[in-house]
């Protein structure tokens, strides 16, 4: 699957996907399908699914089912970007489904950002919410992971998906993001400069904007669940760094060897002009001297030229930026930090 999402990342950074529909079939039914759901049978993955009978716009855009007659996932699925300006009517809409056919799971997605919703618990539908996953700034480790044990077909045929959606729900903000950040301090500290697992682990929570002291976070570490066994595939804690590794606050990291997406020339090419998105980014970053990720794709809307927050070109001129040593980046997601290394052109 790792492939797979690697492929969709490219072309999210890419503005491939022009519309809803092209989301819908070209990338929701493609994780679809990497996680056991076969697409091709309408019984099992129905599009436009009737979820309030009496109602011609009560119409899931797709409904998986593993028995006949009970719905187990709803996703409604939007254009790229369409979540930037909040999901609150969307979350009403998800609501009222579930009111006349409760699935176990209800998923709002634009192809990149991927909100899972425990729609069996009790309360405001907004609170059901227990993952957001974001296709193009979270590791590749980590979005495999969350997408196998939430949304895989043999996970939710047996349980464990449930099971590990309550366990979620019962967190606070601070311990979902530590438990979100477990993973990845537990392959940080198999490579240079070696630091503690407590240490990686406070650091990284820290990059998200909670503070926890390191008897917390041994604690912590402590009461999680230990590790999965690695897979048949060799280790990616011990192979090259995958292409999100690099962005943390510990030095040395290796860069992947694995061939460069077609995108990357482009955009360097684009470098060598001081009028395209690329240049304007350098210069702003070089201006400010810091500034995090959130705030660069506000200033690339306000003040560069970008039509939205969540425009691929964002993210593609920022990793040639950094491939080509001209930024540093530590942390991840909206809070990661972005520093100049060399003079804007």
């Amino acid at each position: 699957m790792k492939d797979t999402l690697q492929d969709i990342q490219s072309k999210l950074l890419e503005d491939a996907y022009s519309n809803e529909e092209q989301v819908r079939l070209s990338l929701v039914a493609r994780v679809l399908q990497s996680l056991g759901w076969n697409i091709w049978d309408p019984k099992e993955v129905r599009a436009e699914f009737p979820a309030v009978p009496e109602e011609d716009k009560g119409r899931v855009d797709l409904a998986l089912f593993v028995q006949a007659f009970t719905p187990s996932v709803f996703i409604e699925v939007k254009a790229t970007g369409k979540l930037d300006n909040g999901v609150g009517n969307i979350e009403r809409q998800l609501r009222d489904y579930n009111r006349n056919n409760t699935a176990l799971f209800s998923i709002i997605t634009d192809g990149r950002q991927w909100r899972f919703y425990y729609s069996q618990t009790g309360g405001e539908f907004s609170k059901k919410c227990f993952k957001v996953i974001d296709v193009v700034d979270d590791a590749l480790d980590d979005i495999e992971m969350f997408f196998s044990a939430f949304l895989s077909k043999s996970e939710v045929q047996n349980g464990s998906a449930e099971r590990e959606a309550e366990h979620y729900l019962r967190l606070n903000q601070k311990q979902r993001v530590m438990e979100d950040a477990l993973p990845k301090a537990r392959r940080l500290v198999q490579e240079p400069p070696f630091p503690s697992l407590p240490q990686c682990l406070r650091e990284l929570t820290a990059q998200a904007g909670f503070s926890v002291t390191l008897e917390e976070a041994q604690a912590f570490i402590t009461v999680a669940k230990p590790e999965p066994p690695p897979h048949n595939e060799p280790s990616q804690a011990t192979g090259p760094a995958t292409r999100h590794q690099e962005k943390r606050s510990f030095p040395a990291a290796a860069q992947s060897e694995r061939a460069q997406p077609d995108y990357i020339s482009t955009y360097r090419e684009m470098l060598k002009s001081p009028d395209t998105l690329p240049s304007r980014m350098l210069r702003y970053i070089a201006n400010t001297e810091s500034v995090t990720y959130g705030d660069l794709k506000k200033a690339c809307v306000r003040e560069l030229g970008c039509k939205s927050e969540s425009s691929g070109s964002i993210g593609a001129s920022l990793k040639v930026l950094e491939l080509d040593g001209y930024v540093t980046i530590e942390g991840w997601g909206n809070w990661k930090r972005i520093r100049p290394l060399q003079k804007a052109r």
